[in-house]
């Protein structure tokens, strides 16, 4: 942001290496980071030596007291922001975190972008603030010097402000006035001696100032002069009325007229000009007053309007859900405020009432639009709630589902040549299940980047059918085109996407029917129409998944929706509604696009158009998935090779899948422990020959970090990065960040096996070369 140079920022995070990793961060950023505190205690203590505008803050930390009793200490302290950063994600902590109204929560691990993103925002809200406040303490300076009397009503009438040249013009003490009645302390009169009306707010910006006689609390009266303005809130409703005043050069009337016992006057009269409709009941609910706006509200003249009931206006349905609260509002001379649906001009109301006489002053408002992106709004929320979730547990379940998978895959490769159990090949097959509902919900954390491999779509789409449980009644066709090139693609978000489409196929015809599964690389003309090409035999740079079912269709009017989060007319069928939202995000990620055509009662068919990527080399880094069909054999003898993997249970898997195949294997569970034995090994002149590093560390150095120190002290080191943060970016492009190939959890030791033999060879063939 453009004010990074005005926010400094005080680290509270008592592990060091995190600490310094977010300041390098920061200052390359542009933000004066002043420190870095083991212990809330410690910031505390030089809290005014470093002077924090904002404060990263963890919540365990080295000393006694925690990062959420700092955090609450330091706000009394001084006017600091606060953004936690923490593993800490439980319902207990987060509420209590919430307590101290943060800026901002954000879970480790974390990367650099999201660190970015997290302290952009918190200094932005932060810088705001203050602004805001400067600004009302200079508004509120400005007023109470001015030499022009100033009062302040609320919509009820009721006095919230007077300066001091009000209070001497009026007679009113300030600390006095505020909270009567608005008619009471600012009272005018016509020369006269008739009552003189408040100016609206439109009347005041036509016509020069008037000249009027306000009466004192002493019962003189003094000529001035009087302007009105509305009071409006920051999304610009009504909130009252602001009066400006100043003595006038102008002799009281010779005859002084009796000045009338002046009862509380109608305040609609005040805001008569106003857009949103305005009316006025009576303690009995009749209409008393309705302004213009509120007669073309409701289609109605004022002889009509007047003396009908509110509930006699109002939807049938708005007296049972909105009677009990205006009633109380009422009674007990309260403000109160709520929405309804007006059906016959499909809008949403809201009714601001405020007690007035006997009665209440009600504004309405069209808020339907307020509504509506509040539901967008609400939607996305949920939709990053989601992601929130997905990714905050999906590291620890994917590390026990490589467990799962792992023990249960060396299982049967014990048992192969014993005896065949099907217990096993179940288990394996609803651990697999397992992994993809995992990936299905990362699909929307962090933009689920795809992991992508050299892959043909022909045999994966047989694979798909080979494994999947067929509907009742329901025929499939399955048709690709032969001699269809191979794709960079991931495999897994492919399958999901294709099992989406096929689902809600088959729920299309909950009878039996026809689905009908196309694989094909589409002609020029079909997808671009009008263009001319002078290769008849010219085909795009692209295939295309076709799913078409005879079902029941989609209506026109839902189809602008279907690809909308939580969006289904299947409510009977627990339809989540995130079926295609999933789809459209899997095909964008991919660079691709997804379409529907559907005409109600006759089908539905949906393409899945996927560009031949140019990148595809890279798709697995080094593109080791076209160097060798299988793992080749290895010609040194037990290659030395360093695990870093905090899980214990995933390790020794690691570890006995590794030493089993005649692999020299070392182990760390931190990424300094890892750098540290990396560095005794090249001291020694036995460096290791490949390093399989873990990417997230909690409360420690990870695989990115790690790595980083490895390339320091060897530019040539083979690595593997591995993670269940499948959705992170260095997952999908770990050659940018140094690393050889991926590893995503959960995977078999036959996979982790081949990956490793073929690092193993390609590093032989580079260094021979």
């Amino acid at each position: 942001m453009t004010n990074s140079d005005r926010i400094r920022i005080l680290i509270v995070e008592n592990e060091g290496l995190v600490g310094c990793d977010m300041a390098t961060t920061l200052g390359k950023l542009g933000y004066v980071v002043v420190a870095i505190c083991a212990s809330g205690e410690e910031a505390l203590e030089r809290l005014d030596e470093f002077r924090p505008d904002l404060v990263l803050m963890d919540v365990h930390l080295a000393g006694q007291m925690d990062g959420i009793d700092t955090a609450r200490e330091l706000q009394s302290r001084s006017r600091v922001a606060i953004v936690y950063v923490t593993a800490c994600a439980d319902l207990d902590t987060v509420a209590r975190a919430r307590g101290t109204h943060p800026h901002g929560y954000l879970l480790k691990p974390f990367n650099h972008d999201e660190l970015r993103l997290a302290v952009e925002v918190a200094a932005q809200r932060h810088f705001e603030e203050n602004e805001r406040q400067r600004r009302e303490h200079s508004y509120f300076e400005a007023f109470q010097s001015l030499a022009d009397g100033v009062i302040a009503a609320d919509l009820s009438g009721g006095v919230v402000f007077m300066n001091p040249s009000a209070a001497r013009a009026t007679g009113w003490d300030a600390q006095e006035a505020v909270g009567r009645s608005l008619n009471e302390v600012f009272r005018i009169y016509q020369s006269t001696g008739e009552p003189a009306e408040i100016l609206s707010a439109e009347s005041a910006t036509q016509a020069a100032e008037r000249t009027v006689y306000l009466t004192t609390l002493a019962g003189e009266r003094v000529p001035i002069q009087d302007r009105t303005a509305p009071l409006r809130d920051a999304q610009g409703q009504l909130t009252g009325l602001i009066i400006l005043f100043r003595a006038a050069a102008v002799p009281a009337p010779v005859e002084a007229t009796p000045i009338p016992n002046r009862s509380t006057a109608p305040l609609v009269d005040v805001v008569e000009s106003i857009s949103d409709p305005l009316f006025a009941l009576d303690a009995r609910w009749r209409v008393t007053y309705a302004n213009a706006s509120a007669l073309r509200l409701f289609d109605r003249n004022l002889q009509n309007m007047l003396g009908l009931s509110l509930w006699d206006i109002m939807p049938s349905a708005t007296r049972e859900l909105h009677h009990e609260a205006f009633a109380h509002a009422m009674l007990h001379r309260e403000t109160v405020n709520r929405e309804l649906y007006l059906d016959e001009k499909q809008i949403w109301l809201e009714l601001r009432g405020y007690p007035f006489g006997e009665g209440l002053l009600l504004l309405v408002q069209d808020v339907t639009a307020r509504r509506e992106e509040a539901e967008r709004r609400n939607r996305i929320d949920r939709l990053e709630s989601l992601g929130l979730l997905a990714r905050g547990f999906a590291h620890d379940f994917n590390n026990l589902l490589t467990v799962l998978l792992g023990n249960i895959s060396l299982a049967e490769m014990r048992l192969r040549n014993a005896i065949t159990l099907p217990e096993l090949h179940t288990a394996k097959q609803a651990t697999l299940q397992a992994q993809n509902l995992v990936q299905q919900l990362l699909t929307f954390a962090r933009g689920g980047a795809p992991i992508k491999t050299q892959i043909r779509l022909g045999d994966l789409i047989e694979t798909f059918f080979t494994h999947h449980t067929r509907a009742n009644r329901v025929e499939y066709r399955i048709e690709v085109q032969p001699g269809l090139p191979q794709i960079a693609i991931d495999g897994a978000q492919i399958r999901r996407l294709l099992s989406n489409l096929i689902r809600n196929a088959e729920q299309a015809q909950p009878d039996g029917g026809e689905i009908t599964v196309r694989c094909f690389a589409p002609d020029h003309a079909e997808m671009f129409p009008g263009e001319m090409v002078t290769d008849t035999n010219f085909q795009p740079s692209g295939l295309a998944i076709e799913v078409e079912d005879k079902g029941e269709g989609i209506t026109t009017e839902h189809l602008p929706h279907i690809f909308e989060p939580y969006f289904s007319t299947r409510k009977a069928d627990n339809a989540t509604g995130l079926g295609l939202t999933v789809c459209e995000s899997i095909a964008k990620a991919h660079g691709g696009s997804l379409t529907v055509s559907s005409e109600h009662g006759k089908g539905t068919t949906v393409r899945f158009y996927l560009p031949l990527d140019s990148d595809g080399e890279e798709a697995d880094a080094f593109g080791l998935s076209k160097v060798f069909d299988a793992a080749p054999e290895l010609n040194a003898a037990n290659p030395r090779i360093l695990v870093l993997e905090d899980d214990p249970l995933v390790r020794s898997l690691i570890v006995r899948n590794l030493t089993g195949n005649g692999f020299d294997v070392a182990e760390s569970s931190e990424g300094s422990e890892t750098v540290r034995m990396y560095q005794e090994s090249v001291t020694q002149g036995r460096a290791f020959d490949l390093v399989i590093l873990d990417l997230s560390i909690p409360n420690g150095m990870g695989g990115v970090r790690a790595m980083e120190k490895l390339r320091a002290i060897d530019p040539e080191v083979f690595a593997i990065v591995s993670s269940g943060y499948s959705d992170d970016p260095v997952m999908a492009n770990p050659a940018a960040y140094g690393f050889a190939a991926v590893l995503p959890k959960p995977y078999e030791p036959a996979d982790m096996l081949r990956l490793v033999r073929n690092i193993l060879a390609t590093r032989g063939i580079r260094r021979a070369s």
